[in-house]
């Protein structure tokens, strides 16, 4: 038997989803945002999809730069992960207050994130409208992943990945529910 689900909560039935921290730098400004609605688009070339609503921070530094990286989380950071997807980055300098580290990126401007499972660098390919979203398209120029965690496929014995459920509830591939 199923039962009837409010639309405004339809995406969740897609969760748990990979959360991944979206990094730009424009201005001399570096900003972290939080984002679990993110996917691959084209294998050639290879394109990345993430989801972002106009009115954040984030969108203003990725127009603005046309590059990016995207960091896939790993458990160990889930409150800095929940953090950076709970304030804006206008005010507040999100890597100092997140206590996160920085790395230098191999062919963009935004870094990476040192803490970080991996890292996807991208520069801007498209973007397109999507209801209150819109879908910014990636084109990756440089990918990394920590040593040990990746080779064809993530070793899920030993990459705690972080997996958003919804609102401050989150997972793992492990299968322990953590809350922020």
């Amino acid at each position: 038997m199923f039962r009837e689900i409010p639309l405004s909560r339809a995406y969740r039935l897609l969760h748990p989803k990979l959360v991944v921290l979206i990094v730009t730098k424009a201005g001399g400004r570096v900003n972290i945002m939080t984002a679990a609605w993110a996917m691959p688009a084209s294998v050639r070339p290879p394109l990345i999809v993430v989801s972002v609503a106009p009115s954040r921070y984030t969108y203003e530094l990725v127009k603005a730069s046309g590059e990016f990286t995207l960091n896939v989380a790993t458990a160990d950071m889930l409150k800095a992960a929940h953090y950076c997807g709970s304030v804006s980055g206008r005010s507040v300098d999100k890597v100092k207050a997140a206590g996160l580290s920085l790395m230098p990126s191999l062919k963009v401007t935004p870094p990476c994130l040192a803490d970080a499972a991996a890292c996807l660098e991208c520069k801007l390919w498209g973007a397109t409208p999507a209801g209150d979203h819109e879908l910014l398209i990636g084109e990756v120029v440089a990918a990394r992943a920590r040593e040990g965690l990746f080779g064809e496929t993530y070793d899920v014995s030993r990459a705690r990945l972080l997996l958003h459920l919804g609102g401050n509830r989150y997972t793992t591939n492990s299968g322990e529910v953590v809350v922020a």
